[in-house]
């Protein structure tokens, strides 16, 4: 027979192991939601990353078995003067066009956020060349910068500005500024949206205390507009310099990386070696993977930014 006291140390006891039970049932369970989540992602993110690291390690072409090569692929692209252009043409590209659409995207915004007549038809305007498909765009830029039919060159002999056509796309010399002018054209509202919203949900409070203590545009500015835009800058940047550097159509229609390669840059030449006349796919995925650590470091730093922000 149980004393008192056996019975009020067992009680804990089943207690305990109810609670146990309770926790593994939930953890289960809590399992059981997460897996066609852990599916999804197993069969869209992991399987496929795999298969291409594996296939750097291959001399592999479209509909042939592989050929398992090791490291060959990378040292035959660390050999190749190109790939070094390209890490060159893919910084020049990214870092101008990112720089160009935030200064204008932020003069843009901070015209438009001013009280003025027919303000939401610019606003609404504005987003015209981001609203047309990439693939348009490029291709009535080609026209636009076409030697013998093209509008500026057109419009550029009728004002006798010049007296022979240029190549915006077939000089060396200018190709590279002609593609970041077009990206610079159609990213920029981007920015501009981003801005404008941000600046919209600051307090004219703040604006109107500056005022009262005598602090210039200027002033206000620098200490009230940019600390409270920061977040935004951030994550419109690092949204922008992924899309801008992993963008491969206005290359590909426009200079398709040349003129001698001055344009080639890291989607462009892993396109050419995947899928273009040679098809090797393990070099096209070769270089894929040497960008592939520029595009985590981004990630890394625009998740933990939008995680804080959401914890603010």
């Amino acid at each position: 027979m149980a004393t008192p006291a056996t019975a009020s140390m067992a009680l804990p006891r089943q207690l305990g192991s109810k609670a146990l039970r309770f926790i593994l049932r939930d953890r289960q369970l809590g399992y059981l939601f997460l897996a066609p989540a852990l599916l999804v992602i197993l069969g869209i993110v992991v399987y496929p990353f795999v298969g291409a690291v594996l296939l750097t390690f291959q001399e592999k072409t479209a509909g042939a078995p592989g050929k398992w090569i090791g490291l060959a692929n990378y040292r035959e692209l660390l050999n190749n003067e190109v790939f070094f252009r390209t890490i060159y043409n893919t910084i020049f590209y990214t870092v101008s066009a990112v720089a160009l659409k935030f200064v204008f995207g932020l003069g843009m915004a901070l015209v438009l956020n001013q009280e003025r007549l027919f303000n939401n038809f610019y606003r609404s305007f504005l987003l015209i060349p981001w609203a047309i498909p990439t693939v348009i765009s490029a291709l009535n830029w080609r026209w636009i910068y076409d030697d013998a039919s093209g509008l500026i060159n057109n419009v550029l002999v009728r004002l006798e500005l010049i007296d022979e056509t240029i190549s915006w796309l077939s000089d060396p010399n200018l190709a590279m500024f002609s593609v970041i002018a077009v990206v610079v054209w159609q990213g920029t509202p981007f920015f501009t949206m981003g801005f404008l919203a941000g600046l919209q949900s600051i307090s004219k409070e703040l604006y109107e205390a500056a005022e009262i203590d005598g602090a210039s545009v200027l002033q206000q500015f620098r200490h009230i507009t940019l600390p409270c835009l920061s977040p935004i800058i951030i994550t419109v940047v690092m949204l922008s310099t992924i899309l801008t550097s992993a963008g491969i159509q206005f290359v590909l229609i426009l200079t398709n990386g040349g003129p001698a390669d001055r344009t080639q840059i890291f989607p462009m030449l892993s396109y050419a070696y995947a899928l273009g006349g040679a098809q090797r796919l393990g070099m096209g995925a070769t270089v894929s993977l040497f960008f592939f650590p520029a595009f985590v470091i981004l990630i890394y730093f625009l998740t933990r930014r939008m995680l804080r922000e959401k914890e603010w």
